[in-house]
């Protein structure tokens, strides 16, 4: 376990846009573990991650993973900034998504109304839309009494072994489905976002090579949602299976795919177990390449930043490090902390 630097060194790093990227990405999470940590830094830990949302100057990428944070607090007084946000016609599409599912994630009544409006309102940007709607559908699911924190779970795909707040529940009816007839509702683009949603995270939740082949499968062959797409490559991040290298190379590697889609596929690629030096050639290949997104450059650095501090995959043998860990692990796992950037001590 790594110390938690000061309050006042993480809101410094982040008064800086320029400071380097995988330092404010840090930073972000050790605000996130301070507000559990700390209560009497929350209100703080709010300021500072609504103040650097609101900063353009730190770009899409930065800025969205400023709103997942916030949603992850699952803080009412997160609303405000993440409203604001939502609602601003001239803001990142990207950033704009995020900050509806973070609403959806903390699941205050107030937001309700304002998720219906800029879901009605945006059909031409169906990434936005349709994160409103499935904000509303967990909310509502919640509502009915469904959340897992008040009702036992009946089988082994309603327990997730992450410490994610996710944007749709498993389905207890997926306990007898094969990995095969799970992949199939996930794939078909008839169901509802939501039922294929919850398909996914049922199929994250069993683990497994078979599991980890059907979301390949979506994210490789969909065409009917970005949006979708981009949660499968989230998932496969936390899952860390080699056998999904192949699939997050293909789409990261695709230039008319979504944004959201591929800048989630690197930093999933930098999660994965058991192939580093391959996985680490492609993620050279894209953040040096100057032609591509900020976004997808910035995702490439971000995983090789995380990994080359932690031993690129390996473990290493000055006793003061514990091995390679990326920020997707990191958003799966409170109890591992990212400390590149800092100068803090490793603690018992």
């Amino acid at each position: 376990m790594w110390e938690i630097p000061s309050f006042s060194d993480l809101e410094k790093s982040l008064e800086n846009p320029q400071n380097p990227i995988g330092m404010r990405m840090r930073a972000a999470y050790f605000l996130r573990q301070l507000h559990a940590n700390e209560m009497e830094l929350q209100n703080d830990v709010v300021r500072v991650l609504a103040k650097g949302l609101h900063e353009t100057q730190h770009g899409s990428l930065m800025r969205h993973e400023f709103a997942y944070v916030m949603g992850q607090l699952r803080d009412e007084r997160c609303c405000d900034c993440l409203e604001e946000i939502l609602q601003d016609a001239n803001d990142c599409v990207m950033v704009r998504h995020e900050a509806a599912e973070a609403l959806g994630a903390i699941g205050a009544a107030r937001s309700e109304p304002i998720l219906k409006s800029v879901g009605e309102s945006n059909p031409d940007l169906p990434e936005l839309s349709d994160t409103c709607q499935l904000a509303l559908n967990i909310m509502e699911w919640r509502a009915a009494g469904e959340d897992p924190e008040n009702v036992p779970a009946v089988c082994a795909c309603m327990l997730n072994p992450y410490s994610t707040v996710d944007p749709a529940p498993p389905h207890p009816a997926h306990q007898s489905k094969s990995f095969q007839e799970l992949g199939d509702i996930l794939y078909d683009a008839a169901l509802p976002l939501f039922e294929r949603y919850r398909a996914m995270f049922s199929l994250r939740n069993r683990g497994g090579e078979a599991s980890v082949l059907q979301l390949c499968r979506a994210l490789t062959q969909d065409t009917s949602s970005p949006l979708l797409r981009h949660e499968v490559a989230y998932v496969l991040g936390q899952m860390q299976h080699p056998a999904s290298v192949e699939a997050l190379e293909e789409t990261l590697k695709r230039r008319d795919e979504h944004v959201m889609v591929r800048h989630e596929s690197a930093e999933a690629l930098g999660a994965i177990d058991g192939r580093w030096e391959e996985v680490e050639r492609i993620l050279q290949r894209f953040a040096n390449d100057e032609s591509d997104i900020d976004a997808v450059r910035e995702s490439c650095l971000v995983a090789l930043d995380a990994a080359d501090y932690w031993g690129r995959g390996e473990k290493v043998e000055t006793g003061d490090e514990e091995g390679r860990i990326s920020f997707a692990q990191h958003k799966a796992d409170d109890g591992k902390i990212l400390a590149n950037h800092f100068n803090i001590a490793q603690v018992s």
